[in-house]
C-alpha cells in the first residue's frame, strides 16, 4: 500500500554547527524595526524613494535572491494590496449609489498610497530579516523574549522545542512526503483514463492517509522533544562587533537624514 512510504519514521536530526548569520540577529531586529517604524514619519516623496532605494541596496548586500522578492511582492499583492483595493472600491461605489455619508472615504490618494506604501515597508523588512536569520537565532531570541513569562511557570520552552522540532522535521521529510503524493496520486487516480468518481475516491484516499501520517508524526516529534535539550534546538547570544557598530551608526544617520529632509525641505 502506498501508506507504508509516507509513514516511514526517521528521527529529527539537529545540525550542531549551523551556517553562522551575517550580524548578530537581536542587532539586524532592532535596524528593521527602526526602517519599519521610520516609514510612518515619512510623507515626502523624496524621502520615500531614498528609503526604497535603502531596502533595495540592502536586499542586494544581503544576496537575497530576485526570486524571493518577487514571490515576496506577488504575495503582499495577494494578501495585502487586493483586500485593500476590494474595500477601498466597495466603499465608493457603496458611496456612489446610496449617497451615504458613512462610506465615503474621507483619505485622498496620496494618503492611500502612504497607507499602502508604510505596509509594504513593514512587509518587506520582515522578508529580509527572516530570510537573513537562521530560525534558530530567531527561536532564541523569542525565548529571551518571552524570559518573564519563564519565570512566571508559563512553558515557554515546551512551546518553542515544538516549534523547532516541526519545522525540522518539516525540512527533513517535504520533499520526501511530496514526491510520495505525487506517486500515489498518479496511481491511485489513474490517469486522464479514470473517470470523476475514480478520481475523487482516489483523492480521498491519499487525503486519509495523509492524516494517518500526520498523527504518527506527532509521536515522532513527541519522542524527540523529550530526547532534545532546548539548547540543542535554538539559542542566542549577543555577540558586537565592529559590522555590528558600523551597520547601526550608518542606518542612524540615515534615518537621521531622513527626518532631516522632512524638516528643513518641507516643513
Amino acid at each position: 500500500m502506498f501508506t507504508d512510504n509516507m509513514t516511514e519514521k526517521t528521527p529529527i536530526n539537529v545540525a550542531k554547527n549551523g551556517r553562522p548569520a551575517d550580524m548578530d540577529g537581536l542587532v539586524k531586529l532592532l535596524i528593521a524595526i527602526m526602517l519599519a517604524v521610520t516609514a510612518f514619519f515619512l510623507d515626502q516623496p523624496v524621502s520615500l524613494l531614498l528609503l526604497s532605494a535603502c531596502l533595495l541596496i540592502s536586499a542586494v548586500v544581503l544576496r537575497i535572491k530576485w526570486r524571493t522578492l518577487f514571490l515576496s511582492t506577488v504575495s503582499y499583492v495577494v494578501i495585502v494590496l487586493v483586500p485593500f483595493l476590494f474595500g477601498y472600491l466597495m466603499s465608493e461605489l457603496l458611496y456612489l449609489f446610496t449617497g451615504n455619508e458613512l462610506f465615503a472615504f474621507q483619505q485622498s490618494g496620496y494618503d492611500v498610497f502612504l497607507r499602502i506604501f508604510r505596509l509594504f515597508v513593514i512587509w518587506f523588512v520582515s522578508i529580509l530579516y527572516f530570510h537573513t536569520t537562521p530560525l534558530k537565532t530567531i527561536i532564541g531570541l523569542l525565548d529571551k523574549f518571552l524570559f518573564p513569562l519563564k519565570k512566571a511557570g508559563v512553558p515557554t520552552e515546551d512551546f518553542l522545542k515544538i516549534v523547532m522540532c516541526v519545522v525540522l522535521d518539516l525540512k527533513q521529510k517535504g520533499a520526501e512526503l511530496k514526491e510520495n503524493f505525487m506517486e500515489n496520486a498518479r496511481a491511485v487516480m489513474g490517469g486522464d483514463q479514470a473517470t470523476l468518481k475514480a478520481k475523487m475516491k482516489g483523492v480521498s484516499r491519499i487525503i486519509v492517509s495523509s492524516l494517518v501520517n500526520s498523527f504518527e508524526k506527532i509521536d515522532d516529534i513527541q519522542q524527540s522533544i523529550e530526547n532534545l535539550q532546548a539548547d540543542d534546538l535554538y539559542g542566542y547570544k549577543l555577540k558586537i562587533s565592529l559590522k555590528e557598530i558600523v551597520a547601526l551608526v550608518i542606518f542612524s544617520f540615515f534615518i537621521w537624514g531622513l527626518f532631516w529632509i522632512e524638516k528643513e525641505f518641507f516643513l
